[in-house]
This record gives C-alpha cells, sequence and structure tokens, in this order.
C-alpha cells in the first residue's frame, strides 16, 4: 500500500493491513483526531467507541440507560466477568462495576445465592432493583436460582470525650534547720503535694 509509505501508525507492529487502513482512513479522508491508541482501552476511549468495544468483548448486559462511566466499567472488566460468570465472585464483580457493593453468599437451598447489594447513593427504586436484576440474570448459571435485596449502608463513629482538671495545693510551713551548726546560707524548704481531680463525665455523641 504505497500511500502508506509515509503515514506514521502509532499501533504496534503486529498490526493487520485492514487496522493500519482504519486508522489512516480515519486520519488523513475524515480529518478527525486518530482514536489510536487508547481506542481498545474502555477507561478512556472515546464515548463513541464504548458500545463497539463492549460489543467486541460479548459484553451481555448492556444497558444505554447506564451511565457512562458504569458503561467503560462494564466493558473494561467485561473478560474477567466472563471467566468467572455462574460464580459468587463473578456475580459480585458484574455488579461492582454499576458501583453497588455486593455480598454474595451460598443460599438454604442447592444451586441458589443470596445477595445483598449496598447501595451508595440514590434512590432504593424498583428500577433500580429490576437493573440489578437484569445483570445478575445475564451472569449467573441457569440452574442458578438468586434472591437478592438492596440495602443503604451508613457508616457511625461513636466518640468518647474526656476533660480532666489538675490542681496544685501546697499547705505546708517554712522548713528551718534547727540545733545545727551551719556555715550555709538561711534555706527555707517547701513541700508540695499535687492533687489531681477529675470531675469529667463521658461525652457521648
Amino acid at each position: 500500500m504505497s500511500e502508506l509509505s509515509d503515514f506514521i501508525s502509532v499501533q504496534p507492529e503486529n498490526r493487520t493491513i485492514l487496522e493500519e487502513s482504519l486508522e489512516y482512513a480515519w486520519h488523513q479522508i475524515l480529518q478527525q483526531p486518530s482514536p489510536y491508541p487508547t481506542l481498545k482501552q474502555p477507561a478512556v476511549t472515546h464515548e463513541d467507541f464504548v458500545s463497539l468495544l463492549a460489543a467486541e468483548r460479548g459484553v451481555l448486559d448492556w444497558q444505554p440507560g447506564d451511565t457512562l462511566a458504569q458503561r467503560r466499567a462494564t466493558t473494561d472488566a467485561a473478560f474477567a466477568i466472563h471467566r468467572k460468570a455462574g460464580t459468587r465472585s463473578g456475580l459480585s464483580e458484574a455488579l461492582s462495576v454499576l458501583g453497588v457493593g455486593a455480598v454474595v453468599t451460598k443460599g438454604e437451598l442447592p444451586y441458589s445465592f443470596y445477595i445483598s447489594a449496598e447501595v451508595p447513593d440514590g434512590a432504593l427504586s424498583p428500577e433500580l432493583y429490576s437493573r440489578l436484576n437484569k445483570r445478575v440474570e445475564s451472569y449467573k448459571s441457569e440452574r442458578d436460582s438468586v434472591s437478592m435485596e438492596t440495602v443503604r449502608g451508613s457508616t457511625s463513629v461513636i466518640s468518647v470525650g474526656v476533660m480532666c482538671e489538675t490542681g496544685i495545693v501546697s499547705d505546708s510551713n517554712p522548713y528551718t534547720f534547727e540545733q545545727i551548726d551551719s556555715i550555709a546560707a538561711f534555706r527555707i524548704g517547701v513541700l508540695a503535694e499535687t492533687y489531681i481531680i477529675c470531675d469529667s463525665e463521658a461525652a457521648i455523641q
């Protein structure tokens, strides 16, 4: 392809003629910024290519209503989710890319799972439950039955404060040397006693 002789590709050396030709056409004919070298990176490629990458990677649960961040994360983790599909780990990862913290445990019956899906923000609506259920149905085994509940997580901190007051009381009399001959100068001694009093109460917030 002599027309590509002056064109410098950013793709690796094992690129195909088709891949290089597409890159050349995009860069020269369409006069658009080249999508390479981030074309195959779902997390950073242009949003127009995310759905194409999802199709290429075989994403089973693709919902245009998901946010761009969720679609990028789903596409980026597609291979890992496929490898672990049907397992508790796979279901947990499939939900995590939607921004949900899922704990998947064995159910009481054979081939059953229980999922506790912790939603960090947003309403716990029927629409959200339906969306999560579609994701689970796409990546669980056909023989498995799943029960799921959505919960709201929160973090609480209990603090206990203590205030201490220290008082120093001196009630001793001056000490003098008696019946002792001394060439030293007159001295005064003070015996100090220290009292530490704590009258605070626990502060519960």
